[in-house]
């Protein structure tokens, strides 16, 4: 098939690829009891350590490593709360069943674990989080197929969920909050080592019942597209104009500027949005690698009409000011090594069953 191309099919394509990488990804805005509302990201990935050009991976002595990256923001206080665990193991009963069934030892005592107990309804329990999410909507083909090639030669599979209504709790500062809202769901698998790479991606839901996933990847060639699935669960993609506006904010730790205002237009679909981030500290740092992560409010102008919405944003590749490359080495290589050393034995042995 042309480049590799393969139709994706359902539940399959759910579980976890022979690829260089992937990701398993939820964003969301929940809100407690009281009011307060928070936005958040759990990421599982999965990557072969030969050949993803991650800090440390071509280290371990296996063929596939699991890691998640999570972060939570408390909007009315303006706190940012965010972790990385660089090495995930697989505990025994992980991948036991025909839908999605993760289940990761996270450190000595502590565990992540996602499922699939019907299709398209998913269990999420980690450090911070457990939540039940469901979707409302079947998923979004990036590029009406699920498969793009985003650069000469190197491809990528992609659909979303846009709709996963949201319940359960959260804990914050060590307290347990009860929470409902909306999340999204975004799967990707590629032979692709995504290092070194840039890209601006937003995840909109409009209050009209339009949900929008648009990108800008590449530094120099650029692919840029939107895909929309309205209220009637039809789905389209377009070409996209994304443009910073003129608010930004500097990393005091890397030094790296990231735009908070974004300007989207879908000009086919006469969609003009308006994107502002909800906390501007929200830089997440892994090894040598930093990202902006974070919630977004939104507005769009469909046709002159008024439409608001919520969204999400993920900046990577803007470039660090200050020379910290060796300090964060040394700091995740410590990291990264107390975590593998501290699994101890029978963990590595469990690891061994799934690589």
């Amino acid at each position: 098939m042309k480049n590799g191309f393969k139709p994706i099919k359902f539940p399959a394509d759910e579980l976890p690829h022979d690829k260089i990488i992937e990701w398993w990804y939820f964003n969301g805005l929940l809100t407690d009891e009281d009011g307060n509302q928070f936005s958040f990201m759990h990421a599982f990935f999965k990557a072969n350590p030969r050949k993803v050009k991650l800090p440390l991976m071509n280290k371990l002595p296996v063929s596939s490593v699991y890691f998640e990256h999570s972060m939570i923001t408390d909007i009315k206080r303006q706190e940012f709360y965010s972790s990385v665990n660089p090495i995930c193991v697989p505990l025994p009963d992980h991948n036991s069943a025909p839908l999605i069934f993760f289940h990761f030892l996270t450190r000595p005592g502590a565990a992540s674990y996602l499922s699939e107990v019907k299709p398209f309804f998913y269990p999420l329990k980690a450090e911070n989080f457990d939540i039940f999410m469901e979707s409302a909507k079947p998923p979004l083909l990036e590029n009406q197929t699920g498969f793009l090639e985003v650069q000469p030669g190197r491809t990528t599979w992609y659909y979303s969920l846009t709709q996963l209504k949201t319940e359960g709790y959260i804990t914050v500062k060590g307290k347990r909050r009860k929470v409902s809202g909306l999340s999204w769901h975004d799967h990707q698998w590629a032979d692709a080592p995504y290092a070194n790479d840039f890209w601006i991606w937003f995840s909109l839901q409009l209050k009209n019942g339009l949900d929008i996933v648009c990108f800008e990847y590449g530094r120099d060639r650029k692919t840029k597209l939107a895909s929309i699935i309205d209220k009637n669960s039809i789905q389209k993609t377009y070409p996209v104009e994304i443009v910073p506006g003129n608010d930004s904010w500097v990393s005091s730790v890397t030094g790296a500027t990231y735009p908070q205002v974004w300007r989207i237009n879908i000009p086919e679909k006469k969609i003009e949005i308006v994107v502002k981030s909800l906390n501007r500290n929200q830089e997440i740092n892994y090894g040598t690698i930093n990202y902006w992560e974070g919630g977004l409010s939104v507005e769009a102008r469909i046709s002159g009409r008024i439409v608001k919405g919520q969204g999400f944003a993920e900046l990577v590749g803007f470039p660090r000011q200050k020379k910290l490359a060796a300090i964060y080495q040394q700091r995740f290589k410590a990291e990264f090594m107390k975590k593998w050393n501290g699994f101890g034995k029978e963990a590595k042995k469990q690891f061994g069953k799934f690589i």
